[in-house]
């Protein structure tokens, strides 16, 4: 499943339950380090609330964190609860 830069943002903050490749556990999501990455938008104005930055999928990071503290890789994300 192909997460975006807007998804990963969103998702440090609602923490979804995601399912994995291969297991029937789910699983929270907690955190993806973005720190490196573009902003959720760049700055806009009073009416025009900004563009969503361009990116390169490739370049994003490619593991995230769940609310046990395991590492996971981002594209064996199957469903998203």
């Amino acid at each position: 499943m192909r997460i975006t830069l807007q998804q990963r943002h969103r998702f440090n903050k609602a923490k979804p339950i995601v399912q994995l490749d291969g297991s029937d556990e789910k699983i929270q999501w907690d955190e993806c380090e973005l720190s490196n990455s573009p902003p959720y938008r760049l700055k806009g104005s009073m009416t025009a609330h900004g563009k969503f930055p361009p990116y390169k999928y490739e370049e994003l990071p490619t593991t995230f964190k769940d609310t046990d503290g395991n590492v996971h890789n981002v594209d064996d994300i199957i469903s998203i609860a």
